[in-house]
C-alpha cells in the first residue's frame, strides 16, 4: 500500500466503541506494515505521517540495509544502515510499536572510495544497557527520514538460559536459502546468526552493488537478530577487507573494524563465543598472525578461568582445519596453515566446538587431534568437535568429496544433498548441546547429533591411553610440525615465539656478528707486516762505496723501477744528502 497521508477523526471514532477498539488493536499492525512506504518522517515521540511524494530527502536519505550486531556485551546492541547521501545519523526506539520515546545519535563514514557504485554512507548507532528479555521497536532516522519500524528481542539475563544459533557460511545472492532462513528467523526463537565468512560473492563486485544487494536481501534476518560474522577468503579484496570492515561491526573493537583486530569474543549465556580470522595466514602481512595469536592465547586463558560461568567455549572461523573434499584447499594439505595455526591452541585450551565453512558441503568430524580419533562418539569428547557447514549457497556450486572417504576421522559428510542448507546449535544447558543441519530445499534434516561434555577444560595427552598417545606422537613426527602447546607451563612453542624475544635474539645475533667482524679487522691489522718508508739498494753493478736509498713503493710493479735514490755522502765533511737524478 502507498500510504501518503492518514487522517483520523478521533472525535467521531470515539463515538463508535467497536470502531475505536478495532483501530486500537490494528494501530500497531498499521505502524508495522504501514511500511510499504518505508520513508516516514520521524519525531521524538513517535512517527508522524507526512506527504513525501516530492521529498528529495525521502529518496536520498532513506535508511537501507538495516542490520544488528552485539556491542561489547549482549546487553548492548549496534544498529547499522546505509544511505545514498550524506545524511544525519539518529535512531528512535521504545518498547511498544506505537511509541518511540527515546532518540539517540550515532556516527557515520563515507564509504564512496571502496563502494563506488553502491550506497556510500554507512551509519552506526550504539545502544547500551538494554533491559534483558525485552522486545524493542526501532526506526533508523537520517535527515528526519526513517525506515521500519523494526524490532529485536534482547536475551535473558544471567547464565541459566538456552541460546539458539543459526550457523552457515558461504552465502551468496544467487541462493534459494535466504527466503527460507528469513521465515525461520521470524519464528523468534533464534538468539543470533553466525555467518562463517564469504558474503554475497562478492561484497565488492560491480562497484559494491552486489554487496548492497546482499545487505538488502538479508535485512529481514539481520534487522531482527544480531548478525555475528567472521571474514572469509572472498572478503580479502587485495588484503584490504574493506567491504567487510565497513559494512559490519564487532564487539570490543573500533569501527570501521581495524585490520589488526578482525577477531573478537562475547559471552552469550553459558557460551564464550569466539570469532577468529583464518585469513591472516593468506595475506601479505604476517603481523596479523602474531596479533591474533597473542589475542587468542590471552582470551582462551581468561575463558578457562571463567568456565564456572561460561562452561562452553565455541569458536567459529572460515577455513576448516580438516576436510575430505577433492580440492586443493588448505584443509586437504599435509602442511595446512590453518591447522598449524589453530589445532594445538584449541586442543590445549579445551575449545569444545569449532564451526567452519569454506568447503561448499557439509561434514562432521569425530573428536580428534593430529588426525588421530580420540572418541568414537560425542559423549565427553577428548578433543574439539569440528563441523564444516559451508553449503548455505555459493554461486560456485558444491565441492565434491572423496568416494569413499579414506579419512577415519570423518563421521558424516554430504556434498550434493547439502547444497542450500544451514546448521542450528542449541545450547540446552552447561553439559548438553544439540547440533542439526537442515536442507532448505526439502526441509529435511540432514544430520543431527548431541554433544555432551561434563568435563569442560583443557584437553591433555597425558590423560589418553598409551596406544593413542603413541599414535599421536607418530602423526606429529610424520607431519614434521611440533606441538605448539604441550602443558600448562609451556605458553608458547618456538614455532610461535614471542615477537619481543625474537627481536631480542636477532639483535643479539647481529651484535655478536658485528663484534666478531671488528675483532677480525683488528687482528688482521695487527698482524700485517709494518711497511718500511725507505728501500735500500743492496745490489749495484758498480760499487760507489756509499749507501743508496729510495722511497718505498706500495705497488709490487714499482719495485723494478729504480730512478729516484738518495746517497749518504759521508766524506768527512759536513754530511749532506744529494739527490741523484737522470740528466
Amino acid at each position: 500500500m502507498n500510504l501518503r497521508r492518514i487522517t483520523l477523526d478521533v472525535q467521531s471514532t470515539m463515538c463508535n466503541p467497536c470502531l475505536f477498539l478495532t483501530l486500537w488493536y490494528l494501530l500497531p499492525m498499521l505502524v508495522l506494515i504501514g511500511a510499504d512506504n518505508k520513508t516516514l518522517a520521524a519525531s521524538n515521540n513517535g512517527v508522524g505521517i507526512v506527504n513525501i511524494a516530492d521529498s528529495y530527502n525521502a529518496f536520498y536519505c532513506e535508511p537501507q540495509h538495516v542490520h544488528l550486531a552485539y556491542g561489547d556485551t549482549i546487553r548492548d546492541v549496534v544498529i547499522m544502515w546505509a544511505t545514498k547521501l550524506d545524511c544525519s545519523t539518529s535512531l528512535i526506539y521504545g518498547k511498544t510499536p506505537w511509541n518511540f520515546g527515546t532518540r539517540t545519535s550515532g556516527s557515520k563514514v563515507n564509504f564512496k572510495e571502496k563502494n563506488k557504485l553502491g550506497l556510500p554512507y554507512l551509519h552506526r548507532v550504539y545502544l547500551k544497557n538494554l533491559d534483558p528479555k525485552t522486545t524493542y521497536f526501532y526506526r533508523p532516522v537520517s535527515d528526519n527520514i526513517s525506515s521500519g519500524p523494526f524490532y529485536f528481542k534482547t536475551p535473558e539475563d544471567g547464565l541459566e538460559w538456552s541460546p539458539l544459533f543459526m550457523v552457515y557460511g558461504d552465502l551468496g545472492v544467487h541462493t534459494n536459502t535466504i527466503p527460507y532462513i528469513t521465515n525461520e528467523v521470524l519464528t523468534g526463537k533464534y538468539t543470533a546468526i553466525l555467518h562463517a565468512g564469504d558474503f554475497a560473492y562478492n561484497l565488492h563486485d560491480d562497484g559494491g552493488k552486489i554487496g548492497d544487494k546482499f545487505m538488502e536481501m538479508i535485512e529481514g534476518i539481520s534487522s531482527k537478530v544480531p548478525y555475528i560474522t567472521c571474514p572469509g577468503n572472498h572478503e580479502i579484496n587485495n588484503d584490504t577487507f574493506a567491504q567487510y570492515r565497513y559494512r559490519f561491526s564487532m564487539p570490543k573493537t573500533n569501527w570501521p573494524i581495524p585490520l589488526d583486530k578482525m577477531w573478537f569474543s562475547v559471552d552469550i549465556g553459558p557460551v564464550h563465543l569466539i570469532s577468529y580470522s583464518s585469513e591472516v595466514f593468506f595475506t601479505q602481512n604476517e603481523k596479523y598472525v602474531t596479533k591474533q595469536r597473542d589475542w587468542l592465547i590471552q582470551d582462551l586463558t581468561n575463558a578457562n578461568k571463567n568456565r564456572n560461568k561460561q562452561p562452553w567455549i565455541i569458536a567459529f572461523g572460515h577455513r576448516p582445519m580438516y576436510c575430505s573434499n577433492i580440492v586443493n584447499d588448505d584443509c586437504s594439505k599435509v602442511d595446512s596453515k590453518v591447522r598449524e595455526g589453530f589445532e594445538d591452541m584449541f586442543y590445549h585450551h579445551g575449545v569444545d566446538i569449532v564451526l567452519q565453512a569454506h568447503e561448499h558441503s557439509y561434514e562432521r568430524l569425530l573428536p580428534m587431534y593430529r588426525k588421530v580419533v580420540l572418541s568414537e562418539d560425542y559423549n565427553n569428547p577428548l578433543a574439539p568437535v569440528q563441523i564444516v557447514t559451508g553449503a548455505a549457497g555459493s554461486k560456485h556450486g558444491i565441492d565434491p568429496m572423496m568416494q569413499p572417504s579414506y579419512e577415519v576421522w570423518s563421521a558424516f559428510r554430504m556434498a550434493n544433498g547439502s547444497l542450500n542448507s544451514f546448521g542450528t546449535l542449541k545450547v540446552h544447558n552447561a553439559t548438553h548441546i544439540k547440533w542439526e543441519q537442515r536442507s532448505v530445499i526439502t526441509s529435511d534434516l540432514i544430520d543431527s547429533v548431541w554433544i555432551v561434555q561434563e568435563n569442560h577444560g583443557p584437553f591433555r595427552r597425558d590423560n589418553l591411553p598409551k596406544n593413542i598417545s603413541d599414535e599421536i606422537e607418530d602423526s606429529i613426527k610424520k607431519s614434521g610440525i611440533k606441538p605448539v602447546f604441550l602443558d600448562d607451563k609451556t605458553e608458547k612453542d618456538e614455532i610461535f615465539e614471542n615477537d619481543k624475544k625474537q627481536r631480542m635474539f636477532i639483535g643479539i645475533a647481529f651484535g655478536a656478528l658485528f663484534a666478531v667482524a671488528i675483532v677480525i679487522v683488528l687482528v688482521v691489522r695487527s698482524c700485517r707486516r709494518k711497511q718500511r718508508s725507505t728501500r735500500r739498494w743492496e745490489t749495484m753493478d758498480f760499487n760507489y762505496g756509499k749507501k743508496f736509498y729510495s722511497a718505498a713503493k706500495n705497488s709490487e710493479k714499482d719495485l723494478d723501477v729504480d730512478n729516484d735514490f738518495e746517497i749518504d755522502m759521508s766524506d768527512g765533511t759536513l754530511p749532506t744528502t744529494k739527490l741523484l737524478a737522470d740528466d
